[in-house]
């Protein structure tokens, strides 16, 4: 009986101190966080007082303190040399060159600017086969008003992509802007008629024999003529289809065909 007194005394012995331990760290760790919470704070209310500071020194003198002067001048300044921005010198340009005028600014070094009611509009047209060059005055085009230079590029792609067949038909190869400021625009057609493929096309319709044009949608011609009456290898060439470069071929044809 003894031992188990004695053995409980000693177990209780231990948990009292243990406690005791346990609320001793417990009170020293809570003292730490309390004089850390303290020390932040006064940093914090220190800062505030410092921006309260300088808001009305501002106020009363309207100009920064020392310190945030100096130290937005350290961000604002950087080393600048003569190498940061290369300069691109224009290509010479042959309208630019004839009309004397020497202010003209080659296209891609125009941003901002926008076309206006007063923008004089210069349309070149140029043929490689024949080498003839000519140049017309137009008035500008209502879509154009109020674009730039990004903008009137893509406005004469999308007319390349979408090109009348008249002007497929003259062999039209590329539609630049060569220049562009409000002032002034040039615009340049380049044909090729070496490169136009066919501009008629002949075909079955129907049992009857019709001419396109170079879409192959547009009508040119209805004929008259039955493919019928037509030999077995003349039927066959016109269900495939028969590609015409000039008028005269394309008589020729039709004459041999009502022969």
């Amino acid at each position: 009986m003894k031992r188990v007194i004695r053995y409980s005394s000693f177990v209780l012995a231990l948990g009292v101190m243990f406690s005791v331990c346990y609320y001793m760290s417990y009170r020293s760790a809570l003292n730490k966080l309390r004089r850390l919470e303290s020390k932040q704070s006064m940093d914090a209310l220190f800062d505030e007082q410092m921006r309260l500071a300088e808001r009305m020194f501002t106020n009363l003198t309207g100009q920064m303190m020392p310190n945030e002067t100096e130290d937005q001048n350290t961000l604002i300044q950087a080393p600048q040399t003569s190498d940061e921005v290369p300069t691109k010198t224009p290509p010479e340009d042959l309208s630019a060159e004839d009309n004397g005028d020497e202010d003209a600014v080659e296209a891609n070094q125009i941003m901002g600017e926008r076309v206006l009611t007063t923008t004089k509009i210069i349309s070149e047209t140029f043929d490689t086969v024949t080498g003839v060059f000519s140049m017309q005055e137009i008035m500008p085009d209502s879509a154009m008003i109020g674009m730039t230079r990004d903008e009137l590029s893509a406005y004469l792609a999308e007319e390349m992509e979408n090109m009348p067949l008249s002007e497929r038909e003259k062999g039209l190869i590329s539609n630049e802007l060569i220049t562009f400021s409000k002032d002034r625009v040039i615009m340049r057609k380049t044909y090729d008629a070496d490169k136009v493929e066919f501009l008629y096309y002949v075909a079955v319709k129907n049992g009857e024999i019709i001419v396109y044009h170079s879409d192959r949608k547009t009508v040119y011609e209805y004929t008259g003529i039955s493919a019928f009456d037509l030999g077995e290898e003349e039927r066959l060439a016109l269900l495939n289809g028969i590609q015409i470069k000039t008028q005269e071929e394309l008589f020729s044809l039709l004459e041999s065909y009502s022969s």
